[in-house]
């Protein structure tokens, strides 16, 4: 429902109505934040079929997949190696603006220590850890992913793992309960083509068109995001540092968080039967 030019959804009645199903569905993982059920409410814009079907895709997906899901303790040597090399850093929302930003970039640009399965694995560690914060708004923006590519070379490109990114970039376009709005690249490198050619054929059209990029010392940024969102060395408000010191205190202490499987293992065993109804009407008249 949109009033006015802002949606009214009813996040509490829809996390509700969401938890109520998953009990339903005893094979499913039970304890479920409640930040997160709403965020599924959320991100479908009260769609509670929707939000049914990417719980399902994205808890299936991460069953499926332990290499990237597994192991994710935030306290784990492999994630704070990860941590310390690369900025992922959530950025605090600024008055005026209704979106939502994370901030991307290499910190060690040795390529001998960009290990791609734990990179992915410690990407969805923030990511997360951003669903379940109360400090983090649900608006009617939405969400906005910025790469900087300064320090990111071929040999870095020749780490990626094809399996790895197909399991990415389907979860993160299929299954994560998000509003994608804008994808920028920052300090496009001059193989940027070759970065495509990888990623283009797992994207899908909708998040391609989201895309926008921006060359080494481009202003151009500024024209779709607020200067002050952005790192103070890239001309804005926000300190890396800082922001980063205090995600790293946030992932301490969801340290049982994500260590508890009850919140994110699917127990096939626990599955109920599928009752087939039209089988079970052709045997009573069988016997008739």
């Amino acid at each position: 429902m949109v009033i006015g030019g802002k949606e009214t959804i009813d996040l509490e009645a829809g996390a509700a109505a969401l938890k109520e199903w998953i009990v339903t569905q005893p094979h499913l993982p039970q304890n479920i934040h409640p930040l997160l059920l709403k965020r599924y409410i959320h991100s479908t814009k009260g769609d509670l079929e929707y939000a049914k079907k990417i719980f399902v895709l994205g808890y299936t997906i991460r069953q499926n997949n332990p290499i990237i899901f597994g192991d994710r303790d935030p306290q784990e040597e492999k994630i704070q190696r990860i941590l310390k090399a690369i900025d992922m850093v959530p950025l605090p929302c600024i008055e005026g603006c209704s979106d939502k930003f994370v901030f991307y970039r290499l910190v060690d640009c040795d390529p001998d220590k960009f290990h791609f399965n734990d990179v992915i694995r410690t990407f969805f560690v923030i990511a997360d850890s951003r669903m379940i914060q109360p400090d983090i708004p649900m608006t009617d923006g939405g969400d906005i992913p910025i790469f900087d590519m300064n320090g990111f070379t071929l040999r870095h490109l020749t780490k990626v793992i094809l399996s790895t990114l197909r399991v990415y970039m389907r979860y993160t376009q299929e299954a994560h309960p998000v509003r994608l709005k804008a994808i920028h690249v920052i300090n496009c490198t001059p193989f940027l083509d070759r970065v495509m050619y990888i990623v283009r054929p797992f994207m899908k059209k909708r998040v391609s068109e989201m895309l926008h990029f921006h060359l080494p010392n481009s202003e151009s940024i500024y024209e779709h995001v607020p200067k002050d969102i952005l790192p103070d060395e890239y001309g804005g408000k926000q300190s890396i540092a800082k922001h980063k010191a205090d995600w790293f205190k946030r992932l301490e202490l969801l340290r049982d968080y994500f260590t508890d499987d009850t919140r994110w293992k699917i127990d096939e065993s626990r599955k109920a039967p599928v009752v087939n109804e039209l089988a079970g009407t052709l045997r009573q008249l069988e016997i008739d």
